[in-house]
């Protein structure tokens, strides 16, 4: 099975990234010396979430193991190097470069991938790093390929005006919005782990006329709620994680 990469991240002020010169200091720290490769800080940690508008800079720091066999590879192959062959998922107006330049990071190396920018919408995705182990086989030294991706992180941009609406060390549940509405609303909530949450909406009896289940992932979720479904009036909304719930008042308008 393919272990996946621990990415790490850090302010590219901190690590003096010279885009210029094409040089910086990786800083992997974060990686246990006991583990052969990674990226810091670890996926707990995850990448800053950015806001629209506003320019954007984050620092990968990249630990390539000696030999691939911690991702994978048959035994006794051999490591060239690892190439990062794309960055899927990033918010728009985002992009990424590496040092090297090349995006080949040589076996037993420490690297560095920049992602900067200037995010144009609000944005929350999961993204995938596809890695390519550069590899050769045992004794004959016949160059091959192996796939390495990764999913552990999502690239999230917040709209200006929701930045400070929602606690993210805690379980919190934003107010829908638009609100009220006569097509589609969204409720944004913060988890601090990847878990289910419950969602009910009741009418103003106390009657629960819709009810479902969400996964989700660490950070900031969605909600998607369509008026169609609803004949128009005020309503009570509820989300539970478990241990707390929080419930709020839409409204839905007629058309």
């Amino acid at each position: 099975m393919i272990k996946k990469l621990l990415f790490s991240f850090a302010f590219v002020a901190a690590f003096g990234f010279a885009s210029n010169a094409q040089i910086c200091t990786p800083d992997i720290s974060c990686i246990p010396v006991s583990e052969p490769y990674g990226l810091c800080p670890d996926s707990t940690t995850g990448i800053a979430i950015g806001t629209v508008g506003v320019p954007y800079s984050q620092l990968m720091s990249i630990k390539v193991p000696a030999d691939p066999s911690s991702f994978g590879a048959p035994p006794l192959t051999g490591l060239v190097s690892i190439e990062i062959g794309s960055v899927d998922s990033l918010a728009p107006g985002l992009s990424y470069a590496c040092v090297p330049g090349s995006c080949d990071f040589p076996a037993s190396s420490n690297g560095c991938i920049l992602i900067t920018g200037t995010p144009t919408v609000a944005w929350n995705k999961q993204v995938i790093v596809h890695g390519i182990g550069h590899l050769t086989l045992p004794i004959i030294g016949t160059p091959f390929t192996q796939g390495i991706d990764n999913l552990q992180y999502r690239s999230i941009v917040l709209d200006p005006s929701s930045i400070s609406t929602l606690d993210l060390t805690k379980f919190d549940v934003d107010q829908n919005s638009p609100n009220p509405f006569s097509e589609s609303s969204e409720i944004r909530f913060s988890t601090t782990d990847n878990s289910t949450v419950e969602f009910k909406v009741f009418n103003m009896l106390g009657a629960v006329i819709y009810n479902k289940n969400f996964k989700t992932s660490k950070g900031i979720n969605n909600i998607k709620i369509e008026a169609n479904s609803f004949a128009p009036g005020v309503y009570i909304y509820s989300i539970t994680n478990g241990d707390k719930t929080i419930t709020k008042r839409m409204i839905v308008a007629g058309k």
